[in-house]
């Protein structure tokens, strides 16, 4: 889903709801190598929200809404490209219910057929090490940036999950630990212009 460091455009990265857009992609790929089930998520366009987003215990700021101001501020053609750009690589920008930046993105049928979702990220490994009813556990380690953590994520229903994130990397010269929470839901089965991001061949 979306390794949570790597997101296909350098720009998307600094936005941690779009991480957790990609996020499961990593488990994905780690359960269609070890032959295991898929999530149990129904295919379609997804909401994802930040719900809180801390580095060494102090709350970070909205990085999306900086985005989507910068954004704005783009001359027109300037700003469509890079919308377009985000969209062919599966990710969209929007507005959550509580006017907070959310990130949408589109997962097809054929994808969790296949065991893999989304497009998993070569420079970031991941782990699943327990499922728990309906809460997966797991690890992640990247080269880019160096990182490693591990988290949560707890299917609530076909239609709802939520993830718990921790991550451990370098920076201005010392470890630093980031902690996010997000939620996601499913909108539609009908994800409209937005494609599905296309998974890897299986290794």
């Amino acid at each position: 889903m979306t390794t949570p460091l790597r997101p296909a455009l350098a720009f998307v990265a600094c936005s941690s709801s779009a991480a957790a857009a990609l996020l499961l992609s990593g488990l994905m790929s780690a359960a269609a190598h070890a032959a295991e089930p898929a999530p149990p998520i129904k295919p379609g366009l997804w909401e994802i929200t930040t719900a809180s987003q801390q580095i060494d215990g102090q709350a970070m700021p909205d990085l999306g809404a900086q985005m989507a101001e910068q954004l704005k501020a783009m001359p027109p053609a300037m700003r469509q490209q890079i919308e377009a750009q985000m969209k062919s690589k599966g990710v969209q920008m929007t507005s959550g219910k509580n006017g907070d930046t959310a990130v949408r993105t589109c997962v097809s049928k054929e994808s969790l057929d296949q065991n893999r979702w989304q497009a998993a990220q070569g420079d970031c490994k991941n782990q699943i090490t327990e499922r728990s009813g309906k809460t997966w556990k797991w690890k992640v380690s990247c080269t880019q940036p160096p990182s490693q953590g591990e988290g949560s994520t707890t299917f609530i229903s076909p239609e709802a999950y939520t993830n718990d994130m921790r991550m451990t990397m370098s920076g201005q010269g010392k470890p630093q630990t980031m902690t996010m929470k997000h939620t996601a839901k499913w909108l539609s089965a009908d994800c409209g212009g937005l494609k599905p991001i296309v998974p890897p061949p299986a290794k």
